[in-house]
């Protein structure tokens, strides 16, 4: 297959997971159900709102993941292209074709800027999900769904600005200045409110609770 058009199926499957992702997030906020009077832990409807902020971390995530998956594609596209353009004699071993596997796992992986911040943004979120789940179905279950729910389309509105937020001096010159000049990295702005909004969870489930 082509590595145009096995660019373009990664890139159009994570915008589609990302357009899901804005759509769960425009109807959580203009769609208010007052919590049925009921307590019990597994009803449905007062579980519901739970449900759409997992299944926005689900959309989330996997346009990340299919991110990550393109970045290394347009990468290994643009490299093949400036070989390709080159007049000067090729070193040793450079008569093969550059490979796919190379650009996106061999060891210089980390000099493209978009590659390494689309790894960063996958591994992130994967290192920050466990605790955000479990702090809001542990709300939701033992205090409030609907509270629950609302702080975690704002962690997943903190995180979806985590790929803007993250800055590696191989990116944009724009974009890796004006973080130099401010003096600390912006993921900061991302990650401490979301440790915040994660622990605020855990605590007021078991103050409530």
């Amino acid at each position: 297959m082509h590595i145009k058009l096995e660019g373009i199926l990664p890139t159009c499957a994570s915008s589609a997971f990302a357009l899901l992702f804005v759509g769960l997030c425009v109807h959580s906020l203009w769609t208010h159900e007052a919590e049925p009077p009921t307590r019990q832990l597994l009803d449905s409807r007062r579980l519901r709102p739970l449900l759409l902020v997992t299944l926005g971390w689900t959309a989330l995530y996997f346009s990340f993941l299919q991110g990550q998956a393109a970045a290394a594609f347009w990468v290994h596209k643009l490299r093949r292209e400036a070989a390709g353009k080159k007049d000067e004699p090729s070193p040793p071993r450079a008569n093969r074709p550059l490979e796919f596997a190379h650009v996106k796992y061999g060891q210089e992986r980390s000099n493209s800027g978009l590659i390494f911040t689309m790894d960063r943004t996958v591994g992130n979120m994967l290192e920050q999900t466990p605790p955000f789940l479990l702090s809001i179905w542990l709300h939701g279950l033992f205090a409030s769904p609907s509270t629950a729910a609302r702080f975690g389309w704002m962690w997943l509105l903190l995180r979806a600005c985590y790929p803007i937020a993250f800055a590696h001096p191989s990116m944009s010159p724009a974009l890796w200045g004006a973080q130099r000049r401010l003096g600390i990295s912006w993921v900061n702005f991302v990650t401490w409110p979301s440790y915040g909004i994660v622990w605020g969870l855990l605590v007021s489930a078991t103050l409530d609770g």
